[in-house]
């Protein structure tokens, strides 16, 4: 995978968190944070897990050891502004990061913890298809509580979050 194709993903992968957190504003208190409504307990909980899972495999990646930390454990992540806030840095972070990175980089195995680890632009490719599922979930149960957030496809979209080449 070369990094102009990455980056692709990557963005899609922002704009789409920013939409589904601009989403999330909609519910009510109770709405957002009512458990047992997905895999994460509740739609807080999982869009705290989903930032968490993309700030931590980025520091995998870029090679800092975080060992059982997560996100919230160094930021406040107590409400949905701040992790709005957070998402919007971190997706900035990971795309300045995956800019930054040649082919001999994206294609360098990772260690990650006790396993030899995968290569760098699979770990990226990660972070993107496993914000798509749990976007999937919310996006589902967001529309159950009367605030759809949309069209969340990558193809399709009239609002491409990256510049159209043509």
């Amino acid at each position: 995978m070369d990094a102009e194709s990455l980056l692709a993903f990557v963005r899609f992968h922002a704009w789409t968190n920013d939409k589904i957190l601009t989403t999330a504003a909609e519910l009510s208190d109770d709405e957002l944070k009512r458990p047992g409504v997905l895999d994460h307990n509740s739609a807080f909980e999982t869009l705290r897990h989903l930032v968490d899972v993309d700030w931590s495999w980025r520091e995998i990646c870029a090679g800092n050891d975080i060992g059982q930390t997560y996100a919230w454990d160094r930021y406040p992540l107590d409400d949905l502004p701040s992790i709005h806030a957070f998402c919007i840095e971190e997706d900035v972070r990971l795309r300045n990061y995956v800019e930054s990175l040649d082919f001999a980089a994206l294609t360098e195995q990772v260690p990650s913890g006790d396993q030899l680890g995968s290569r760098r632009w699979l770990i990226i490719a990660h972070i993107v298809n496993h914000g798509t599922q749990h976007r999937s979930e919310l996006a589902r149960y967001f529309t159950e509580c009367g605030h759809s957030p949309g069209d969340l496809d990558l193809l399709g979209t009239t609002e491409l979050p990256w510049p159209d080449p043509d």
